[in-house]
C-alpha cells in the first residue's frame, strides 16, 4: 500500500508501482487530498480512513508512504498489527526540519497554498516545476479551493511540536517494524531509535520517490520480494 504526501496525490507513486510486476499493489488518497472528496479534517488519525485502508491489506503486508502519509501509516501499524509486516517511511516530516513556523499560525497557513505562486512551489518539488507529471497534477488540484484548504490544515496540524513529538515516540515504538529513507538535503534532525535502519538518497531533498525515481525503486525491491514472498506463502497456508 502507498500512501502519498502533501501536497500530491496518489498519482506521484505511479513512476515506481509502473515498475512493479506484482498484482498486489494498491494507492490512496489522503482523506480531502486528491479524488478522495471534500471534508473537514476533524482529526488527524482519521479512523475511517485507517479503517478502509486496512481492508485493502492482506495480513503481513509492506505500507509505503510519504511525508504526511507517514503519519497514517503508523497509525494504520499500530491499530492493525498483524496487517502491517514492515513500514517504509519515505521522508517522515517529524524528524526532519520543522516547516517554517508561520504554518503555526493557522489563519496564515490557510492563505499561503491559495496564493503563492503554483510555479514556485512546483520548482520546490521537482526542478524540472510542473513539466514534472507528478508535480503538474498536484498543481492541478491546488487549483480546487478544498484541496488547498486541507492542506493548508495539514501544514498547521503537523508543524505544531506537540504533534511531532508524538509521532516521534510512536515512530519508536513501532521501531521494529521501520525503515526510513530519506534525502541526503533533508536529513533527519531528531533523535530515533539506532535500530531503526536509515537510507540516505544522494543528491535528494525531501522527495525522493519524485526526484529519484531509479534509486527509491531499486531500495524498495528487494523489500517487497521478501515482504510479499512472505505474504504469498502465509495465503497458501
Amino acid at each position: 500500500l502507498f500512501l502519498h504526501g502533501i501536497p500530491f496525490d496518489s498519482t506521484c507513486w505511479l513512476p515506481i508501482i509502473n515498475k512493479i510486476t506484482y498484482d498486489q499493489v494498491a494507492m490512496m488518497d489522503l482523506p480531502g487530498l486528491g479524488r478522495s472528496g471534500s471534508y473537514e479534517v476533524m482529526e488527524d488519525n482519521n479512523h475511517q480512513f485507517i479503517d478502509n485502508a486496512a481492508k485493502l491489506l492482506a495480513p503481513n503486508s509492506v505500507v509505503i508512504a510519504h511525508s504526511l502519509g507517514c503519519l497514517f501509516a503508523l497509525s494504520l501499524a499500530q491499530k492493525y498489527p498483524n496487517k502491517v509486516a514492515r513500514l517504509i517511511l519515505i521522508s517522515p516530516y517529524f524528524v526532519q526540519a520543522q516547516a517554517a513556523k508561520i504554518f503555526q499560525i493557522q489563519t496564515i497557513s490557510n492563505l499561503i497554498f491559495r496564493f503563492v505562486s503554483k510555479d514556485k512551489i512546483a520548482k520546490n518539488l521537482h526542478p524540472d516545476g510542473q513539466k514534472n507529471l507528478s508535480v503538474g497534477y498536484a498543481m492541478d488540484s491546488l487549483h480546487r479551493v478544498s484541496v488547498a484548504k486541507h492542506i493548508s490544515e495539514y501544514m498547521h496540524r503537523i508543524s505544531l511540536p506537540q504533534q511531532r513529538v508524538s509521532q516521534t515516540a510512536l515512530l519508536n515504538e513501532l521501531g521494529s517494524k521501520v525503515e526510513i529513507i530519506v534525502g541526503e538535503k533533508d536529513p533527519i534532525v531528531t533523535t530515533i531509535s539506532p535500530n531503526i535502519p536509515v537510507h540516505i538518497i544522494a543528491g535528494a531533498g525531501h522527495n525522493p520517490h519524485v526526484t529519484h525515481v531509479e534509486a527509491v525503486y531499486d531500495y524498495l525491491t528487494p523489500v517487497l520480494t521478501k515482504y510479499i514472498s512472505t505474504t504469498v506463502q502465509l495465503s497458501d497456508v
